[in-house]
C-alpha cells in the first residue's frame, strides 16, 4: 500500500468515527434533554438520523473516492451499493 492508500483509508475511516460519535452524542444528549424538555425527543430523533445516514455517507465518499483515482469499476460497484440502499429506504417507506 501507498502513501494515497492510507490517505483513503483515513479519509473513510474518519468518516465513520464521526458519524459514529456525533450520532452518539445528539442520542445521549436527547435523551438526558427528554428528562427536562418535551424537545429532547426530536434531538434523538436527530441523533438516529445521523446513525443511519453514516454508512450512506461512508458509500458516497468511498465512490468519489473511487472516481477521483479514475478506478470506474468500483466506483460503479459503490454507486450500485448506493442504489440498493436508496431503493431499500424508498420501498421501507411505502411499505
Amino acid at each position: 500500500m501507498n502513501r494515497q492508500d492510507f490517505a483513503v483509508d483515513r479519509v473513510l475511516s474518519h468518516t465513520l468515527k464521526f458519524g459514529a460519535y456525533t450520532a452518539f452524542m445528539l442520542t445521549v444528549a436527547g435523551l438526558a434533554l427528554q428528562l427536562v424538555a418535551p424537545w429532547g425527543v426530536k434531538v434523538t430523533t436527530v441523533g438516529l438520523l445521523v446513525l443511519l445516514a453514516t454508512p450512506v455517507l461512508r458509500i458516497i465518499a468511498a465512490c468519489l473516492q473511487f472516481l477521483h483515482e479514475r478506478d470506474f469499476k468500483y466506483a460503479l460497484v459503490a454507486f450500485g451499493v448506493l442504489a440498493i440502499v436508496a431503493l431499500a429506504y424508498v420501498l421501507g417507506i411505502q411499505a
